[in-house]
Order: C-alpha cells, then structure tokens, then sequence
C-alpha cells in the first residue's frame, strides 16, 4: 500500500537550467537540495497538486506541465510515489516563498557537482536521466 503520494516540478528555464530549492532545518532530510512539489491530496489530481504546491513554495503559477519521471521509494517500511514534471512554462519568478533557500542551477552541473547539490537518495534516477536528456531539452 502507497502512504505518500508526491508531485515534484522540474521548473526550466531557457538557459537549461533548473530551479532547486533547499530543505529546511524543520524537515525531512532537511539541508537536501530537491525539486519543489509536495504531497498529493485526496482527491487531488497530480497535476493540480502539482500547480497548488508550486504556488506555495516558488510563488509561480503552472501553465504547461508534462510528466517526465516516476520512482516508486521504500524509506523504512513506508512507500512513496514520486512523480516528477518538467515544468515547460509558468508565470511569475521562482523564489523561495515559504522561507527556503532557492537557486537556478545548470543540470549540467547538478549532476557533476553532487557533493555541492546533494540530493535525497529517491532522486537519483531523475537527476541521471535529466543528465541524459540534457542536450535535447
């Protein structure tokens, strides 16, 4: 049985660079870097948690989203999907709305520099594949 379901949002911009945010001190895995995005209500399709979550936290509003990436995670005993989303266009500027540290970042270099951008372990297979896909974004 899954107990968290989770939309995160890969928000592009045009110079292939990505915006991260950093987890808080009050949270999970909290000094991580991740992609913004949270908990899917019930109720709730993923794609508006995913422009609802986006809202709250990079204070943009989602115009056009396609999904990219899928991990199904175990964290001791309890399951999580995580459906990620390229977030293609948005209005508004990312910025960190609910307090936390917020930059844009090259893929390029998320990837290369992991000890710099240190991610959850779930979100290994979306930065390898962000790598792959890089040059045809």
């Amino acid at each position: 049985m899954i107990s968290n379901y989770i939309v995160a949002g890969i928000v592009l911009n045009q110079g292939k660079s990505a915006f991260i945010t950093k987890r808080r001190a009050n949270q999970t895995q909290s000094g991580c870097w991740e992609f913004p995005g949270g908990k899917v209500e019930l109720g709730e399709t993923s794609e508006s948690a995913l422009s609802r979550e986006l809202s709250e936290e990079l204070d943009i509003r989602v115009q056009e989203a396609q999904h990219y990436f899928t991990v199904d995670w175990d964290d001791a005993g309890e399951k999580f999907v995580i459906d990620f989303f390229l977030v293609l266009s948005y209005s508004g500027y990312p910025k960190g709305a609910e307090g936390q540290v917020g930059q844009w970042v090259p893929i390029k270099q998320l990837v290369a520099d992991n000890s710099k951008f240190l991610f959850p372990e779930a979100n290994v297979g979306v930065l390898q594949k962000l790598a792959l896909d890089e040059e045809s974004m």
